[in-house]
């Protein structure tokens, strides 16, 4: 953008995705001209904003209500951030949380998302070599409420991966009565291998005695597919729950979508490949309709690629479109370069 209207499009394009980033709220011209030293009047902000949602940068989600950013406006913002690193004291804290993560590489791999998720305060996703015939355990059930009587099972696993299914049950849930449910799972399934749960289910669960052993009976049977023993890359995935708390991940059949294509490691695999390709040391980042999956359209994926003891894995943040941009991918690459170098 070299005019002078031009770089005055993207100084507004540019603070409006800062507020936005921030606010969660619909961004109209008196927030930039009051939160912003742009030099422009709200009048002239306005025609601005309005030229930019011609454009296909900005819409407007309600007639009266200030504009948001369209995934180009993202793409258009996040193309022109300048290389950004990390602070003093926080790149301290992240070498330190990963050399506390250990040399083992599962152990290793499951503090490196943690840690992602931890400080993005998004689904981290790290995808490393599989240590061979391991037995995956079971270490404890959740159980979430999403309203309209869609649940979340959340499955735990001693290698730090997380196991998620979004079930739909028609019947009235009582306050507590998931509670109970999870309880009742958790005494059952905690300790057992996910081949074990996927042969024996039916007998580890037993009749069902009372109202919240059918509904953890009834959760169980619908979730089958979370029992299933991993293949290809073995993925840990973090903050899921933390993400829940989150508006963009708040629609049932939103999440189910997003949900069933994170269990299929195969898929999620197979997108990884082709979407950051063959590149170490750069990172790849798909906004919203970008994204190589469906069900990843309402979200932002950013990940690289790395190696680490002969064997190529992945490191990823999924999160909503107004996700720290500049940060993320700060975080993303000295996680990456950390890993490397212990190949050195």
């Amino acid at each position: 953008m070299r005019s002078s209207t031009a770089e005055r499009e993207r100084k507004v394009l540019d603070a409006l995705v800062r507020l936005y980033i921030e606010r969660r709220e619909p961004i109209s011209s008196r927030m930039i001209e009051e939160a912003e030293d742009l030099g422009v009047r709200s009048a002239s902000i306005r025609s601005v904003l309005a030229e930019l949602e011609k454009k296909g940068y900005l819409y407007k989600p309600h007639t009266s209500a200030g504009r948001v950013p369209t995934d180009e406006g993202y793409r258009a913002y996040v193309d022109q951030l300048l290389p950004a690193g990390l602070g003093q004291e926080e790149s301290r804290a992240l070498e330190r949380g990963l050399r506390e993560a250990g040399e083992d590489i599962t152990q290793l791999l499951r503090g490196t998302a943690r840690l992602l998720s931890s400080f993005t305060q998004n689904i981290a996703l790290v995808g490393g070599p599989r240590e061979k015939g391991r037995r995956e355990e079971i270490t404890g059930v959740e159980i979430y409420d999403r309203g309209g009587g869609h649940v979340l099972v959340v499955v735990s696993l001693d290698s730090g991966a997380a196991r998620t299914e979004l079930v739909k049950l028609e019947r009235d849930l009582q306050p507590g009565l998931l509670v109970a449910a999870s309880v009742f799972l958790a005494e059952r399934l905690t300790g057992r291998s996910l081949e074990e749960c996927r042969r024996e289910l039916d007998r580890l669960l037993g009749l069902a005695v009372d109202e919240a052993r059918s509904v953890a009976v009834d959760l169980a049977d619908r979730a089958r597919e979370i029992f299933q023993p991993s293949q290809a890359l073995h993925f840990t995935f973090e903050g899921v729950s933390e993400a829940l708390q989150q508006p963009e991940f708040a629609d049932p059949e939103r999440l189910k979508r997003l949900l069933e294509v994170v269990a299929r490691h195969e898929l999620f695999e197979q997108a990884l490949e082709d979407f950051v390709g063959e590149d170490r040391g750069r990172v790849s980042l798909a906004i919203g309709r970008e994204n190589p999956l469906i069900a990843l359209h309402p979200f932002t994926l950013v990940a690289m690629r790395y190696e680490l003891g002969g064997a190529t894995g992945y490191l990823g943040i999924l999160g909503p479109r107004r996700m720290r941009y500049a940060r993320t991918l700060a975080l993303i690459q000295s996680i990456a370069g950390y890993l490397e170098r212990l190949d050195d």
